[in-house]
């Protein structure tokens, strides 16, 4: 039986047509192609159709051995040929699946970056939120003067120091100037045991975007609860005991640069450089539970410096870089006295132990001593070569220890006034100073943690300096009978010390 050849290729077809129109036999697959291509005929040139085609009953074709495989060392090239080409498809393949695991990695690493992204101005938009409902509703809290008075608050009327407020202040400071003099702690945390501080926690709780604590405060008896104010305007309530925030309070516009919080009550108090100061008021019966602000001070017209509270711990003050500072009413956030006008700006101010006299830090390098009654200044304390950042009261109201630009911090005895001892600390800035609550430690930051001892009656010796913080240490505080310390920085990190 002869074999039906295609037209076309010359080889034996395996699905052949015939087309009547032609006369020739095709292989139905390129006939086909042929067709939809040029629509003719590739052999005779003449126009054609599928229709055209017929298809012819035929035995399958087998195909005949070529030639190589006719004897053993053609087959074992033929073998040698396939596993070539299948080490080379392989090769390819390899090639293209870890071509394929690098996009998919990149791709993975795009999507996480992304999403980490997305968490981020997520928390930034719903912090953004929150401040803006905190301002909105200080806007629906706040009570304009009958009469409409041009806009202007009732925190604009001042009540001055009345007779009754200067007589409470006497009062107040009578009880304490007995109990202050104490000389004996027997609960006081020994000296060998703060030379052996070490840190016991490190806690970046503040934004990283915005990084920088400037400000802390410590309960005066619960030495867990501890308040922080940042770069970030968030001022933090946190549980030392449970290391973990407990609040974020949310609703200054700038840096927070003072905190403080109230020893008998669930309040805490806020200053900022956005030129107002803040009372905090817990809503819940436990200090850890949300606060609101309930007063909103606005009567500087510069960044509020420090806040800090009288011993009645019904008034507290805020002093202010626009060389003014003021008195305000705690319960009521109106405000008592406002100072104005002053000879220089005030970068740190604090009450008196017995709440009578205050002590402010200058810029001109001074430091200016208020006596409350008479409302002026009684006392200029003179000695330091830049200008005066941070300041602390000695439990017995005999010392004051105030801390520079120019590196150093003076003990000042204030029964003669005079300065009776320099600490060299560092040649930067000293952010903070403050002496713990029986007034035999001071601790110092600056470009590390000092502390120091009463070594002799009227000499302070270094105990330990602590050298952990990656930045400037902006603030210090001893939790009561000075069994721990906490400090903040600039690394955006609160951090712990005691004796383990």
């Amino acid at each position: 039986m002869s074999t039906i050849v295609c037209a076309i290729s010359g080889n034996a077809a395996e699905q052949p047509v015939f087309s009547p129109k032609t006369g020739y036999v095709y292989e139905k697959g390129l006939i086909t192609k042929q067709i939809e291509s040029i629509g003719r005929c590739p052999v005779s040139k003449e126009e054609l159709t599928k229709d055209d085609l017929v298809d012819v009953q035929c035995n399958k074709t087998v195909r005949p051995r070529p030639a190589t495989a006719t004897s053993i060392p053609g087959m074992l090239t033929l073998l040698q040929s396939e596993w070539d080409a299948i080490m080379s498809e392989q090769y390819e393949l390899k090639s293209q699946l870890d071509t394929s695991r690098k996009q998919l990695s990149h791709a993975l690493y795009q999507h996480d970056a992304a999403c980490r992204v997305i968490a981020r101005l997520i928390r930034e938009r719903d912090a953004a939120r929150a401040q803006v409902a905190g301002l909105q509703e200080q806007l629906l809290n706040s009570t304009p003067m009958p009469g409409g008075g041009g806009g202007r608050s009732g925190q604009d009327v001042e009540t001055g120091l009345t007779p009754d407020i200067l007589q409470s202040m006497e009062e107040i400071a009578a009880t304490l100037s007995k109990t202050r003099k104490q000389k004996h702690f027997p609960d006081l945390t020994p000296v060998a045991d703060v030379k052996a501080f070490t840190c016991v926690g490190s806690h970046p709780i503040h934004q990283s975007t915005a990084p920088g604590i400037l400000c802390l405060d410590v309960h005066r008896t619960e030495g867990a609860r501890i308040v922080t104010g940042g770069v970030d305007g968030q001022v933090i309530l946190f549980d030392a005991e449970k290391e973990k925030m407990e609040q974020k309070l949310l609703g200054h516009s700038k840096k927070v640069t003072s905190v403080l919080l109230h020893p008998s009550k669930d309040v805490v108090v806020s200053g900022s450089q956005d030129a107002s100061a803040k009372v905090w008021t817990c809503t819940g019966p436990d200090w850890n539970a949300p606060y609101k602000c309930s007063h909103t001070m606005r009567r500087h017209s510069a960044e509020v410096t420090e806040v800090n509270l009288h011993p009645l711990g019904d008034y507290f003050l805020t002093a202010s870089r626009d060389k003014s500072w003021a008195i305000h009413d705690l319960e009521t956030g109106s405000c008592v006295k406002h100072f104005k006008d002053l000879p220089a700006s005030y970068p740190c101010m604090k009450w008196h132990p017995d709440g009578l006299i205050l002590a402010a830090g200058t810029e001109e390098n001074t430091v200016a001593v208020w006596d409350v009654k008479q409302q002026t200044t009684v006392a200029t304390l003179t000695g330091h070569e830049g200008a005066v950042q941070a300041l602390s009261f000695s439990n017995n109201g005999y010392y004051l220890a105030t801390g520079s630009k120019d590196g150093t911090v003076k003990i000042w005895d204030l029964r003669k006034p005079l300065n009776i001892q320099t600490l060299q600390i560092s040649d930067s800035t000293v952010h903070a100073v403050a002496f713990d609550q029986t007034g035999q430690y001071l601790s110092v930051g600056a470009e590390s943690v000092h502390v120091y001892n009463f070594e002799k009656k009227n000499s302070l010796g270094e105990t330990v300096k602590l050298q952990q913080h990656g930045g400037a240490v902006m603030g210090v505080c001893f939790a009561r009978h000075a069994g721990t310390l906490a400090s903040v920085s600039m690394d955006r990190t609160l951090k712990l010390y005691r004796k383990k």
